[in-house]
């Protein structure tokens, strides 16, 4: 071999090499050949999201990450919440032109233990389009970590509970245990029980299904009796509309019976007042009647025991003698009344 073929293929296999290695550098490093625009993302934190991540919409790649930011719960007034993390992703253009405002982001894995990437999840298909620049809310990732430590948290108050409650558990497992030997007495008995009387059983089995028959023949005699219902449907309508006739004609004579009865209730008060008026009257005029009787009894007292004229008179015997015989004589001679002798 001479040396300028030793050269040649020297010379090619550098090349080749040179080539190689910018084609991994250009895969591997955070160049794209698309035009893209950068969203912000912000996350309560990164869980090792590092830059040069890759970003993907609908699990198709779409971008990569440009850069992580902590912010320590800085707050943003153009968003108006503070800000831990802010991420700022590079989408490409023709994927950011379907991304609307309610996709949601997450960061995840590339398998089980693998990179960590940001997903996006479109949410719809309607809604004002994401712009270049729009800061979104990402939702915090589920690290292995942190569920381990909850779970062992739960789990450590799970085994407190039970050695607090020892004796209790113990109690319950025991009345469990007596409550099961009880059930399974009741099973044993019910068992004999339905072996003794299995003849009855299949005897009102047998009647039941001689009911259910009766009652099938009644509803296909009830079927053919009523037919499809119209009939009774029509005579439910005339029913309703005797109701309504009914209504109409009721209600003038309710209103005429109530009135007839205000009248009445008027009267009626008028008669109270009238009769209250009478009983008032009623008693003055006893009162008057009582106090004549009194003065009645007073004069005829007065007469019986010869005080007054009349009294004097009625009690002198020798006036009455007097009186008498000129009453005699009066009727004997009545001219006497015309002159006297």
């Amino acid at each position: 071999m001479s040396e300028r073929g030793l050269e040649i293929k020297v010379g090619i296999l550098v090349t080749v090499t040179v080539a190689l290695l910018v084609m991994f550098v250009l895969l591997l490093g955070d160049f794209s050949m698309s035009s893209g625009s950068e969203i912000l993302l912000d996350v309560e934190t990164s869980a090792a999201l590092k830059p040069g991540a890759p970003v993907k919409i609908a699990g198709v790649p779409a971008g990569r990450v440009v850069d992580v930011d902590y912010r320590g719960g800085e707050l943003d007034p153009a968003v108006g919440r503070p800000v831990f993390v802010r991420v700022t992703l590079r989408v490409d253009d023709d994927k950011l032109a379907t991304l609307r405002r309610d996709a949601r982001f997450y960061i995840t894995n590339q398998g089980v233990l693998g990179e960590k990437y940001v997903e996006i999840e479109p949410v719809s298909h309607e809604g004002p389009v994401a712009q270049p620049g729009e800061v979104f809310e990402g939702e915090p990732p589920m690290r292995l970590e942190i569920m381990a430590s909850d779970a062992g948290r739960v789990l450590s108050s799970i085994a407190g509970v039970l050695r607090r409650n020892e004796q209790a558990i113990e109690d319950i497992i025991v009345d469990t245990s007596a409550t099961m030997k009880i059930v399974k007495r009741a099973v044993g008995r019910a068992d004999a029980l339905l072996a003794d009387n299995s003849p009855k059983i299949g005897e009102v089995i047998d009647q039941l299904l001689v009911v259910e028959a009766e009652v099938k023949a009644l509803a296909a005699s009830a079927r053919e009796v009523l037919g499809d219902g119209r009939e009774i449907r029509a005579a439910l309508d005339n029913v309703a509309a005797l109701s309504s006739e009914l209504r109409r004609a009721v209600g003038p004579v309710v209103r005429q019976v109530r009135g007839t009865l205000d009248k009445y209730a008027t009267l009626a008060i008028t008669g109270q007042a009238l009769v209250a008026d009478a009983q008032a009257k009623a008693e003055s005029t006893l009162a008057g009647i009582a106090q004549v009787i009194d003065d009645a009894k007073t004069v005829t007292g007065r007469i019986r025991d010869g005080r007054g004229t009349v009294g004097a008179l009625l009690s002198d015997q020798e006036m009455y003698d007097d009186i008498r015989e000129m009453m005699k004589d009066l009727k004997r001679h009545p001219w006497k009344f015309i002159w006297k002798e």
